[in-house]
Formats: C-alpha cells, sequence, structure tokens
C-alpha cells in the first residue's frame, strides 16, 4: 500500500487518538473513558418541536447553530418549546456591532442576543434572500426583551482560531457537555467538496477544506470503526437541513470555535 503525505497526517493524528497519553494527561483521557459510550439530545429536540432548519444559499450557518442552542436552553428552562427567530438574531448581531454582512460571527451573534434578545419565529420569519434594509417589528422587539429575563449564559469550549484544531481536554469537554445535557456550536473548517457514507462526513486531507461552516452537536457516539473512535451527532442547516455525524478525528483537526448557552433550570425537564 502507497502511503500518500495526506493520509500520514490522519494516520498520525488518529494514532494520537488511539495512543495511551503521557502521565500529564492521563486525567482528562481517564475522565474520557468514564463517560458513557453514547449522548443523543435528539430526543428532546423532538419532544419540544425544535426541528432541523435550512439556511438555504444564505450564509447564515453560524446564526442557525446559536439559535439552535438557545432554542434548548430556553425549553429546558421552560419545559415546552417554541422556534426562534433567525432572522432577529442575524439582525440583532449586525446592530451589535455594525457588520453588514449577512452571518456573523458566535461572539458577535452573542452580543446581539445580549443587547436584544431574541424573538419567536413567527414575529420575523427567515428570509430566502437577505436584506439589509428590514427591520423588526415593535411586537418582535419586546416579545425579544422576554428572552432576557431567562438567565442564558454563554461559555466557551474554544474561542475562534482558524489555525488550531482541538486539544484533547477541548475534546473531553465537548463531549463532557452534551453529557451534562447542553448542544454545543461548533464552526468548523469544512470540505471543499462534501462526501457522506452512511450519514458520517468522510475525511479529506488539510488542503481540502475551506473556512468554514458552522453546525449544532447534539450528541455523540464511541464507534472504534471510526476516524478517532466515534462520531459528534448534528444538526446542520447546510445542505437543505438534516441531521448527520462527524468523526472525531475530523472535529479534533478541524474545529475552530465552540461554545453553549446555560440556563439555570427550575424544574425537572
Amino acid at each position: 500500500m502507497v502511503v500518500l503525505p495526506w493520509m500520514e497526517f490522519w494516520i498520525g493524528l488518529i494514532g494520537a487518538l488511539s495512543e495511551p497519553a503521557d502521565e500529564g494527561e492521563q486525567a482528562p483521557l481517564a475522565s474520557l473513558r468514564e463517560l458513557p459510550a453514547a449522548v443523543d439530545l435528539r430526543p428532546w429536540f423532538r419532544k419540544w418541536g425544535l426541528p432541523v432548519r435550512s439556511q438555504g444559499g444564505r450564509g447564515t450557518c453560524s446564526v442557525f447553530a446559536v439559535v439552535g442552542a438557545l432554542e434548548y436552553a430556553v425549553a429546558k428552562k421552560r419545559g415546552w418549546g417554541q422556534v426562534l427567530s433567525v432572522e432577529f438574531l442575524n439582525w440583532a448581531a449586525h446592530q451589535a456591532v455594525g457588520r453588514t454582512a449577512d452571518g456573523g460571527f458566535f461572539s458577535e451573534l452573542w452580543k446581539g442576543f445580549q443587547a436584544y434578545g431574541l424573538c419567536p419565529e413567527e414575529d420575523w420569519p427567515y428570509q430566502p434572500q437577505f436584506d439589509p434594509a428590514l427591520q423588526p417589528s415593535q411586537a418582535a422587539l419586546e416579545h425579544a426583551r422576554e428572552l432576557q429575563t431567562l438567565g442564558l449564559r454563554w461559555h466557551w469550549i474554544k474561542e475562534w482560531d482558524v489555525q488550531t484544531g482541538l486539544t484533547e481536554a477541548q475534546l473531553e469537554k465537548i463531549r463532557c457537555t452534551l453529557r451534562q445535557g447542553w448542544p454545543v456550536c461548533g464552526g468548523l473548517r469544512w470540505p471543499q467538496q462534501e462526501r457522506w457514507e452512511e450519514g458520517v462526513l468522510q475525511m479529506c486531507p488539510p488542503e481540502g477544506v475551506f473556512d468554514g461552516h458552522s453546525v449544532l452537536l447534539v450528541g455523540y457516539r464511541d464507534d472504534p470503526r471510526q476516524p478517532g473512535r466515534g462520531v459528534f451527532l448534528i444538526h446542520n442547516s447546510g445542505g437543505g437541513g438534516r441531521e448527520g455525524e462527524l468523526p472525531y478525528a475530523y472535529v479534533q483537526a478541524y474545529m475552530n470555535d465552540a461554545a453553549w448557552v446555560e440556563t439555570k433550570v427550575d424544574h425537572d425537564s
């Protein structure tokens, strides 16, 4: 078998994920092994009526990921679900940071939520095309402020850096966060040509990715057959809006940033 240069990259990465760690890294890896072999938050999304939605031809993947995390946190707080407005959060982020292009970074979107809140989808439905001149109604602004009273909090696992992937500790933190019952927003370098097999995004070399695409991680499943020995379950607003799976090795190599939204839960959901 001829080993090409890009294959050497993945062989080395997958080997690093599989081999025992040095003494200084044993604690986080031990914690990883103590986690359950699978976590799936998708039944909660379905219970609360929170669908996977499509971004269409717009560059709003990060907005969909953050809104998905907010919808879940709000539903967990209230005990019932409500679809929230991607269009409103997109506008709010633009107002908060002076952005004019469609979409935004996770940090900009959270600043938009902090400044304006978030209204229901019915107040401002998602538009097939971006129109920077559109403004929210007074009712949308009033309803958006209501969510600011729920005590939602933003937590970084990794702040944006396109030059690095995840450390072992950051990969562990994502799995632990999912185990604790919170989805994780993830921004990644993405294949220039996607290839999916049985719902799993296939590995590709560094020269085959671009920056980038955002998804919402909603679970994980250990699987020794997959690169990195497992996959993350995702809600993906790209490709028409669908569920899918990303290998651990792909996420560790190509994740630019990761964060999650939490709220104090006053009842047993």
